[in-house]
């Protein structure tokens, strides 16, 4: 059986915020961060967020940002051009358009590349990354934050435990429940997260929504 999921393919499958949580490391030059959040868990904690498009659709999971190192928020109110059919790519991770013009603002317009290289970025870390099949299949788990590592980084070659921060909050029970997985790159090569935040402790919930 197929035990992986490819955060591009698990997103067009599906059709598939508020700013994301800060990044892992914006400090070295070279690394940037791919930040992922749990859709179902922010929707469920976040009634602010009940109608945006992922949450009213069911989506898994959804990318909120690449921090690509060059500084925050550059762009001062400006807007990502994209053509029509590569917003219909960057629409089926990033769906929100309010969190792709919030993205562009913080990260990309600090960086030297155009908003259509920028989003182009994105797709490609995100159609590369492999992730655990308990993430997409409606269902909540508890797991160890150990074992979710040890998939991660056998799935996805030249993934280090270090090149990924695993972000929870406390739910209703005080359980942590995962919210945002960041993963950590040096150019096109996974790279060690710096600055980490790391707050989901040796156990937490994979929430697959009410």
């Amino acid at each position: 059986m197929n035990t992986t999921v490819g955060v591009g393919a698990l997103l067009i499958l599906q059709g598939i915020f508020l700013m994301p949580a800060h990044a892992a490391s914006t400090a070295r030059s070279g690394q940037r961060v791919l930040m992922i959040e749990m859709t179902p868990a922010l929707c469920s904690m976040q009634p602010t967020r009940a109608r945006m498009r992922q949450c009213l659709e069911g989506y898994s999971l959804t990318v909120s940002g690449l921090d690509m190192g060059y500084g925050e928020r550059c762009g001062r109110g400006s807007e990502p051009r994209l053509t029509p059919l590569q917003l219909k790519v960057v629409n089926r991770i990033m769906p929100d358009t309010t969190v792709r013009s919030q993205t562009w603002q913080r990260y990309g317009a600090c960086s030297p590349f155009s908003a259509s290289s920028y989003f182009r970025q994105i797709t490609n870390y995100a159609g590369a990354l492999k992730l655990p099949k308990e993430l997409n299949t409606g269902n909540s788990y508890t797991v160890s934050k150990s074992r979710f590592i040890s998939q991660m980084t056998r799935l996805n070659k030249g993934m280090s435990s270090s090149s990924v921060d695993l972000i929870c909050q406390a739910g209703s029970r005080k359980q942590s429940i995962l919210t945002d997985i960041h993963v950590c790159y040096e150019g096109s090569e996974f790279g060690s997260c710096s600055n980490v935040v790391d707050s989901c402790g040796s156990r937490f919930i994979i929430s697959g929504g009410e």
